[in-house]
C-alpha cells in the first residue's frame, strides 16, 4: 500500500482516534487565532514596553491571550505528527527532533507570555524602575536568556516539522510551508536588540497563526480530499476454487 494510498484510507474509513483528530484540528484553529491576534494586540510602537504599557489590563490579557493559543498549538501539533505516524507507519529523526522542539518551544512561548502578562503586571505595579530599557532586567541576560531559548526551539522545531511533512506530502504543503516561515519570524531579535523592527514579529505570528488555522481546518474537514488522492480497491471476500464436475 503506497503513502497516498494508506492517507486516502484513514480519511475515508472511521478512525480509532477520529475524535481526537477532530478536535486537535479545532485546537489548531483556535490556537492559530490567538496567536494572531495576541500578536496585533501587543503594544508594537516600542520594545520592550514601557512600565506604564505594563501594568494596563489590556497589556495583561493580549499576552494570556498568545499564552493559551500557544498551548493549543502545541496539542494541534502533536496530534498532527501523531496523523503523519499513522499514515506513514514510523517517525524519522527530523519529526522526532521537530515535535520535541515545538513542544518546548511552545511550552516556553506560552510560560514566557503568561509571565510577562501576569507576574510583570503585578511588579511592575510596584516597582516600575524594574522594566525600564537599562534596567535590572530587560538590561540584564536571564529573560534574554529565557526568551532567546524559546524563541530559537520554537523556530527549529517548526523547520524540522515543516521539513519531515513536506518530504512525506501527509500535510497541506502551502501551510506546512506557511508554520515553518511564521515560526522563524516570530523568533527573530527586535529593537533595540537588532536593527529587526517589532512589526516582523507580529507578521510572523498572524502568518503562523493562519497557516496553523488552515491545517487545523483541514483536519476538522477529515483530512486528505479524495480528489488528491486514489482510493484503496475494493477488497472482495476470498472464493474458494470451484471443483469441476464430471
Amino acid at each position: 500500500m503506497t503513502l497516498r494510498e494508506r492517507a486516502w484510507h484513514l480519511a475515508v474509513t472511521p478512525w480509532p482516534a477520529e475524535r481526537v483528530f477532530r478536535l486537535a484540528g479545532l485546537c489548531m484553529i483556535i490556537g492559530g487565532i490567538l496567536v494572531g491576534t495576541g500578536a496585533l494586540g501587543h503594544p508594537h510602537d516600542r520594545h520592550p514596553p514601557s512600565p506604564s504599557e505594563i501594568v494596563s489590563s489590556s497589556y495583561v490579557a493580549w499576552h494570556v491571550i498568545s499564552a493559551l493559543g500557544f498551548i493549543s498549538l502545541c496539542v494541534g501539533f502533536t496530534a498532527a505528527t501523531g496523523f503523519q505516524l499513522g499514515i506513514v507507519g514510523h517517525l524519522g529523526s527530523v519529526d522526532v527532533a521537530g515535535i520535541s522542539l515545538l513542544f518546548i518551544g511552545c511550552t516556553f512561548q506560552a510560560a514566557t507570555q503568561l509571565a510577562d502578562g501576569l507576574v510583570f503586571a503585578s511588579v511592575a505595579t510596584i516597582v516600575p524602575r524594574v522594566f525600564e530599557l537599562n534596567g535590572p532586567l530587560f538590561g540584564g541576560t536571564p529573560l534574554a536568556g529565557l526568551a532567546s531559548l524559546a524563541g530559537i526551539s520554537f523556530a527549529s522545531g517548526s523547520v524540522l516539522f515543516g521539513i519531515g511533512a513536506i518530504a512525506r506530502g501527509a500535510l497541506p504543503r502551502r501551510s506546512t510551508a506557511a508554520v515553518m516561515a511564521g515560526g522563524v519570524l516570530i523568533a527573530v531579535p527586535v529593537q533595540p536588540a537588532s536593527p529587526v523592527p517589532w512589526w516582523i514579529v507580529v507578521a510572523g505570528a498572524v502568518l503562523l497563526g493562519a497557516a496553523s488555522a488552515a491545517i487545523g481546518q483541514w483536519f476538522w474537514q477529515g483530512g486528505p480530499r479524495p480528489s488528491r488522492l486514489v482510493p484503496l480497491p475494493p477488497v472482495r471476500p476470498s472464493q474458494p476454487p470451484s471443483i469441476p464436475t464430471s
